[in-house]
């Protein structure tokens, strides 16, 4: 699946954009798929989401390939330190409420509504 997040960074229309902190719903769509990550919830089908909601956020904000690595950078740290912040049981837990959500939800984004 590290192909498909290098692919997605690929998607650059070279145009600077504003600081990334102001992209939460991009910040967001990069922490669900390294929390996806980290429990083994990345499927084809959330790798197929996770390309497509990114290609449609980089594309409507103009963002550079500099800004996407800021905000690939964050949500890796933010989902690092969450998994760090809990012992065995509580990573179980992590995975079965919002890493089972994230995955979820990216999946419904790999294939729009009819």
């Amino acid at each position: 699946m590290a192909g498909i997040l290098s692919a997605a960074i690929g998607v650059s229309t070279g145009i600077r954009a504003e600081s990334p902190g102001h992209y939460p719903e991009l910040s967001k769509l990069y922490y669900d798929f390294e929390v996806a990550g980290y429990c083994g919830l990345v499927t084809n089908r959330v790798g197929r989401g996770f390309q497509r909601r990114n290609a449609e956020l980089i594309a409507a904000h103009e963002l550079d390939r500099e800004a996407v690595n800021k905000l690939r950078g964050d949500a890796w740290q933010a989902a690092h330190k969450e998994w760090q912040n809990r012992g065995l049981g509580g990573f179980r837990n992590w995975c079965r409420t919002e890493g089972r959500a994230a995955a979820e939800q990216l999946g419904e984004m790999a294939d729009p509504a009819p």
